[in-house]
């Protein structure tokens, strides 16, 4: 007799399922970055790289670019939690070039057809 053993197979989030994540990406200006009182005006983020972790992974698993309304989607997700940021410029208030800093959202996807909308990632830049 022959015993066959079938490992049950636990899905990591990623890649596979038919979630996906949405959102958009603007740019508030500033005449003087580390100075709020300088916004110029706010805009899409076009052609913007938005990236994705999955799960607890250290470095992006995956990358697209935003629109021209400065929209995008990460298609095909399995459940899980997931990590998205983009790239800003530092508003910090400390003097000299300041290096870019990334801003981020968690997520989590419950339900494998869910389809999540995050709020407008907000990020800066010098006018």
């Amino acid at each position: 007799m022959t015993l066959l053993s079938l490992a049950s197979c636990v899905r990591s989030p990623g890649e596979g399922g038919r979630a996906s994540i949405s959102g958009s990406v603007e740019i508030e200006r500033r005449h003087q970055i580390n100075n709020p009182e300088s916004i110029a005006d706010t805009i899409p983020a076009l052609d913007t790289e938005v990236f994705i972790v999955y799960g607890e992974n250290t470095s992006p698993d995956d990358r697209v670019f935003t629109n021209p309304d400065g929209d995008f989607t990460f298609n095909w997700l399995r459940t899980g939690e997931y990590m998205i940021y983009v790239y800003s410029e530092d508003i910090s208030s400390s003097p000299g070039p300041l290096p870019k800093v990334a801003i981020s959202q968690s997520v989590i996807i419950d339900d494998r057809d869910e389809a999540v909308m995050l709020e407008t990632i907000l990020i800066h830049d010098d006018y």
